[in-house]
């Protein structure tokens, strides 16, 4: 028997036993509960801390005691899907924690997936860092932690998304170097519409429209940045922008020197 839990989208959980998939229907309270023991599989989390994930500022009266209750409607759920017994374990100086095999947690896995891609990335293995990358983005469903509201899962959700984001501008950056411009522009025009100021995507979006002779475009996106900046934060972009900017004015210029820029200070 085999727990799965999902948090990278809405928060799911399953029993798997052999080719047998049962789902394991929980409450919203309880969703949440188990979305938070997932953020740290192995490790107590302390019922102040459940409470404050649970009912935030105004916990109700007895919330500890709540606490428990759902604990315990916990076990008995994953024990009628067919889960095994001491999933959901009692830590002696006070706490709950989850017990399940490594990988098991999607977000566990996305995790690892994004530290072995860096590392081939460090190895200079760039295709099998691409092909990792990917891996790691394939877990995702939707917005992580999608429909709980607490504000420490949202925390945690922003720090997952932070790392989805990094695992999406690598997975292009490999579409630049392998010379995949048209194919790259749309996903970077989408994702440079939903976060206009990240820079790296700006300068991928660039470097692929420079390429494939839409030169005002790529000049455009960086004054759309450079406005951005300028009315949210009262800032300017950073030099590697500046840099890619000032090449493309000096137009004709390769590829090869446009991604260098944006890798380098």
């Amino acid at each position: 028997m085999v727990i799965d839990i999902a948090v990278l989208g809405t928060v799911q959980t399953v029993v798997r036993s052999g080719l047998r998939t049962t789902p394991v229907g929980l409450s919203y309270l309880e969703r949440s509960l188990m979305a938070t023991l997932a953020c740290t599989p192995g490790r107590v989390v302390s019922v102040g801390r459940l409470v404050e994930v649970l009912w935030e500022d105004a916990p109700p009266t007895g919330a500890r005691t709540r606490v428990q209750g759902l604990v315990s409607s916990l076990r008995k759920r994953l024990a009628a899907a067919g889960g095994q017994s001491g999933t959901l374990a009692t830590d002696p100086g006070g706490g709950y924690l989850l017990r399940v095999a490594p990988g098991c947690v999607d977000a566990e896995r996305f995790r690892s997936l994004i530290h072995q891609a860096s590392a081939q990335t460090e190895r200079g293995t760039p295709g099998c860092a691409a092909s990792t990358w990917q891996s790691a983005l394939a877990l995702w469903r939707g917005p992580a932690f999608d429909g709980l509201r607490s504000y420490l899962l949202q925390a945690e959700a922003l720090r997952l998304e932070e790392m989805r984001m990094t695992a999406l501008e690598h997975c292009l950056s490999a579409d630049l170097h392998a010379g995949r411009h048209e194919h790259a522009i749309p996903e970077l025009s989408r994702l440079s519409a939903l976060h206009p100021g990240r820079e790296r995507l700006v300068g991928q979006l660039m470097i692929a429209l420079n390429a494939v002779d839409r030169h005002a475009e790529a000049l455009g996106a960086y004054r759309a940045l450079q406005l951005y900046l300028r009315e949210q934060y009262g800032t300017s972009p950073g030099p590697r922008l500046r840099r890619i900017h000032e090449l493309m004015l000096r137009a004709p210029v390769g590829d090869g020197e446009l991604l260098a820029a944006l890798t380098t200070a």
